[in-house]
């Protein structure tokens, strides 16, 4: 356990999150309808919403990225991803449920499967327990441990 809590391990989590967001963030945003196309897939959103969130969303997972990889506001952020993380496995798990076979979107947007589906379901899972370490094991002096 001791491991897990080791200031530089923290480091490499808090960046390797960052990038993991912002590069989601910056796939997505030089093509917001494939990534609106993606979002519709899920049947979650009515139409009204797709461009909004699919011109908002991405912005926002690359300032949250570069809030993390700096270290500014670290816990505010790992607290975002650790939400956004909650509702990318929400959606998954509801298309999963209702038998949909969709594309994420996560990172651009690809042929829908349903391995892929589960794959980025535990991916989500995964995004969300790092956001939690990074949150919990956030303090006044994560910043300073980035230098």
């Amino acid at each position: 356990m001791k491991f897990f809590n080791n200031r530089w391990f923290l480091l490499v989590l808090r960046l390797a999150l960052g990038g993991v967001f912002l590069y989601a963030g910056a796939t997505k945003v030089t093509n917001p309808q494939a990534f609106a196309d993606s979002i519709a897939t899920f049947k979650m959103l009515p139409p009204q919403l797709l461009n909004i969130v699919a011109l908002g969303l991405p912005p926002f997972e690359i300032l949250l990225g570069l809030m993390l990889i700096s270290g500014w506001k670290a816990r505010a952020a790992s607290m975002a991803l650790a939400g956004l993380s909650i509702v990318f496995g929400l959606a998954l798990g509801q298309a999963l449920m209702r038998g949909l076979v969709v594309d994420c979107g996560c990172f651009g947007s690809g042929e829908p499967s349903t391995l892929k589906t589960w794959a980025s379901f535990g991916q989500a899972f995964l995004l969300f327990a790092g956001s939690i370490w990074v949150f919990r094991s956030a303090s006044n002096g994560l910043k300073q441990d980035a230098t």
